[in-house]
């Protein structure tokens, strides 16, 4: 994955769970293993994954999980975990 397509993917999954304010909150720790679990989905949606990717990503995590216990859902939540690849997550968490 492009570090650009990986940097507009972060920006939209941070949009989508800002977008979903009316609804159940997840808590802090949800919202941990959520992080903990997208990271290690964009590790395995690369070939050779590398410290590039690791690095970006676990930049974006505290802001990540500060937007998901402030503005995110357990339904985003409980989608994105039980995705098996990002393009699953593209695909079936709007």
């Amino acid at each position: 994955m492009p570090r650009s397509r990986l940097a507009l993917l972060l920006a939209t999954l941070g949009v989508s769970v800002v977008l979903t304010a009316c609804t159940k909150k997840p808590s802090e720790e949800q919202c941990d293993a959520f992080a903990d679990h997208f990271v290690k989905l964009l590790e395995e949606s690369r070939d050779k994954p590398d410290s590039r990717i690791k690095k970006l990503a676990n930049d974006q995590r505290d802001k990540v999980i500060s937007a998901c216990v402030s503005d995110g859902s357990v339904e985003e939540v409980e989608c994105v975990m039980a995705q098996t690849s990002i393009a699953d997550v593209e695909a079936n968490c709007k």
